[in-house]
C-alpha cells in the first residue's frame, strides 16, 4: 500500500492542532507525538504507525507548492498562503501551478482562530486612508508580506498602491520608513498597539485552506478512505 503524504505546518502553534485531526481519524504517529511534546521538530518527516501515512513539516507558505507539484496529497496551510500561491501562479504565467489540487473538500478547522488581515497603520495617516477610497489619485504605500494578495484586495476598491515587499516586522514600518500602512495578519491586535498602530480596516478572515491533489484523487484510492475518515472525525 502506497503511503499518503501529509505536508502540515511546522509552527509550534498550529501543528499539533493540526496533527490533532489526524490523530483522531486513526492516523497515529507515537513519534510526531513525542516531538511535538518536546518541542523539538529536527526530524521533519514521521512515518505514522500504521504505515499508510507520513507526515512532511513544512513551512506553511511552501504547503500550496508541495500539493501543487505532488510533492504530498494533502496539505494544511492558512487561506492567506494558499491565496498568495494562487495569485501569484496566475500572475507569473506558469500554467501547470496553481490548479493541482482542490480547495472544498473538508471544512474549515478553525486551527487559525481569530486571526485575519486588517490594514494598519499610524492613527494620524487614518483621514487620508479614508480619502482615498474616494479619491483615486493618490498613491498608497503599502508595507506588507503578501504582495500578490496586497494588490488585489486594493485593486477591488480602485486604490492606487505602490506595494513594498518585507519579510516581517511589518510594525515598523509607518515609523520609520514613512510609508502610509502596512496588510498584515492580526490576531489579537497587541503588536499593533504597541508600536502605536491602529486597524484602519478588516480586509478577509484566514480560515484553513486543506489542499487535495488531484491526481492523488484521480489515481489512488486510499486518498478518498483518509478524506471520509477526516470527516467523521469531526
Amino acid at each position: 500500500m502506497r503511503k499518503i503524504f501529509i505536508a502540515l505546518p511546522k509552527t509550534l502553534r498550529i501543528l499539533p492542532r493540526a496533527y490533532e485531526i489526524f490523530q483522531k481519524a486513526g492516523y497515529v504517529c507515537s513519534m510526531l507525538e513525542k516531538s511535538i511534546a518536546e518541542k523539538t521538530h529536527k526530524q521533519l518527516e514521521y512515518e505514522s504507525d500504521c504505515g499508510q501515512a507520513a507526515f512532511l513539516l513544512v513551512n506553511n507558505m511552501d504547503i500550496p507548492q508541495y500539493v501543487d507539484r505532488n510533492w504530498a496529497e494533502i496539505g494544511f496551510t492558512a487561506f492567506d498562503c494558499y491565496r498568495e500561491y494562487e495569485l501569484s501562479s496566475t500572475k507569473g504565467g506558469h500554467s501547470m501551478r496553481g490548479d493541482n489540487f482542490i480547495t472544498d473538500l473538508l471544512p474549515d478547522y478553525g486551527l487559525f482562530e481569530k486571526s485575519r488581515f486588517c490594514v494598519a497603520g499610524l492613527p494620524e495617516n487614518l483621514k487620508m486612508y479614508e480619502k482615498c477610497k474616494v479619491d483615486h489619485e493618490k498613491v498608497l504605500s503599502v508595507a506588507t508580506f503578501y504582495p500578490a494578495i496586497t494588490e488585489s484586495f486594493f485593486s477591488r476598491k480602485g486604490i492606487l498602491v505602490d506595494i513594498i515587499k518585507i519579510m516581517g516586522s511589518s510594525e515598523l514600518m509607518p515609523a520609520h520608513s514613512g510609508v502610509d500602512c502596512i496588510l498584515d495578519i492580526v490576531e489579537s491586535g497587541s503588536a499593533l498597539k504597541e508600536n502605536g498602530l491602529i486597524i484602519y480596516e478588516e480586509a478577509m478572515p484566514i480560515k484553513t485552506k486543506i489542499l487535495v491533489s488531484k491526481a492523488a484523487l484521480k489515481y489512488d484510492e486510499n486518498i478518498n478512505t483518509m478524506i471520509a475518515r477526516l470527516r467523521n472525525a469531526t
